[in-house]
């Protein structure tokens, strides 16, 4: 009887054991973060070095790396996409007071920090069908990160009506950084009600 106990009391161990691994490996996917780190000194390395960087000489000289979130796994999240039958053109405003059109891709349905949250997604007249685009604003915009909002652009899982938004790559429009740049500004339709503490901070230097 004894024996029985123990093998039981061994089982249930086994099972605990297995599941918090599991619940670990679903939070965390292997290799994720060393890409993203990867992609961000890749990042660092253009704003530093190439003529696409929107720095200027003066900048580049004491630049040494953007400012950012850790990565955490619980901003990258899949959102029900409801996709417009219909390509509905629209006009975002600009940081110089024009307009810039896009089309109305459709609305994304997120699930993050326990709330529900629903935001537009754009597509920009110019671009291919698999380039997304969602500019937002969350509670850390004008305190942690830039105040004219951030960018993140969604991919379509294949064959799927899901996107997945990984915040971990939310990034600042150039025009943070040098004021040549002309940068469509956020709607107030798409504010996050929550801290989306992930992707790019606020950065050290401005132009």
């Amino acid at each position: 009887m004894q024996k029985k106990v123990l093998y039981i009391v061994v089982a249930v161990g086994l099972i605990i054991i297995g599941y918090y691994t599991f619940q670990g490996t679903s939070q965390r996917t292997v290799g994720y973060a060393e890409e993203i780190e990867s992609q961000r000194k890749e990042k660092d390395e253009l704003f530093k070095t190439t003529k696409e960087s929107p720095l200027t000489d003066e900048q580049k000289r004491t630049f040494t790396s953007l400012s950012y979130f850790p990565i955490t796994e619980k901003y990258r999240v899949h959102a029900e996409l409801h996709k417009n039958q219909i390509q509905q053109k629209t006009k975002i405003t600009t940081t110089d007071g024009s307009q810039q059109e896009y089309y109305i891709y459709g609305n994304a349905h997120i699930h993050l920090e326990g709330k529900e949250i629903d935001v537009t997604v754009y597509k920009p007249v110019e671009e291919s069908e698999d380039y997304l685009f969602i500019p937002f604003y969350d509670e850390t915009s004008g305190e942690l990160t830039y105040g004219g909002g951030r960018y993140v652009e969604p991919k379509l899982i294949e064959g799927t009506s899901t996107l997945e938004i990984d915040f971990n790559t939310a990034y600042n429009p150039y025009c943070v950084y040098n004021d040549t740049y002309i940068c469509p500004i956020p709607p107030k339709s798409n504010k996050l009600n929550v801290s989306v503490l992930a992707g790019e901070k606020l950065p050290d230097f401005t132009h």
